[in-house]
């Protein structure tokens, strides 16, 4: 009797073959790797979602302070009136961005537009002095909107992530104070019949991504810009700006 308990305790007490190790060595590796490859997506697709809601905030507030600046190009307080627009320092296919092969070269380099209207402060909040009118120019550096006002040594950014810019002028051709023809710069006939400015922006991501821009991005009448090929998201926003005081 006492041989037989020991025998049958002997065999209870068996460990695991090195076969069955092995299994379970690879069952586990199979799991974990799986489990990590669900991370890895997760946080891919968190900070493309991340990424893209901060493209979208940052085309909003650029929109934000272009409408509210240039829509009030040609404001006066009086009956004197002054020229909403510098014809001189507008520009079409003015500002490059070289780096991203925006070149005037080629046709993409970004617009600059400069605007006149009578306030206390320009476009960075500096004052504008006796003349009481601001002269803001506003155009692309790098990946930013910038804005150049009157008796500023240098420009200021006004947002970031903006690495194109293109413009069209509304023009009333048939004097009902309604747009009815956009063209570009160099087509305007008459700056005094501009009602509107149609802008067009290229925004993109200011953190890498672990994505491939391979989209064909076009911007109003601009040649297409072709894909960039970097660790970047773009979209293009487009928003028409009434200019109420012309």
């Amino acid at each position: 009797m006492s041989n037989f308990i020991n025998i049958k305790s002997r065999y209870s007490q068996q460990g695991l073959s090195l076969v069955e190790l092995m299994i379970a060595t690879t069952v586990s590796l199979l799991l974990m790797a799986g489990v990590g490859q669900i991370f890895l997506s997760t946080k891919a697709s968190n900070s493309l979602q991340n990424g893209a809601g901060r493209l979208q905030e940052n085309a909003r507030l650029a929109f934000e302070i272009l409408s509210q600046n240039i829509g009030q190009a040609g404001f006066t307080t009086d009956l004197s009136g002054i020229s909403a627009f510098n014809s001189a320092n507008t520009l079409e296919n003015g500002s490059e961005n070289a780096g991203l092969g925006f070149t005037t070269a080629n046709g993409t380099a970004s617009d600059v537009i400069e605007i006149n209207y009578v306030s206390a402060t320009d476009c960075l909040g500096n004052g504008t002095g006796a003349s009481g009118t601001a002269t803001d120019r506003y155009f692309i550096a790098g990946n930013q909107l910038m804005c150049l006002g009157n008796g500023n040594a240098a420009a200021g950014i006004l947002g970031i992530g903006i690495e194109n810019m293109q413009l069209l002028y509304g023009e009333d051709t048939d004097d009902d104070n309604i747009a009815n023809l956009f063209v570009n710069k160099d087509n305007v006939t008459t700056w005094e019949d501009i009602k509107s400015v149609r802008i067009s922006l290229l925004v993109t991501t200011t953190q890498a991504m672990t994505i491939t821009d391979s989209l064909t991005h076009v911007l109003l009448n601009t040649p297409p810009i072709l894909p960039i090929n970097d660790n970047a998201l773009r979209r293009v926003f487009t928003r028409t700006i009434l200019i109420r005081n012309n």
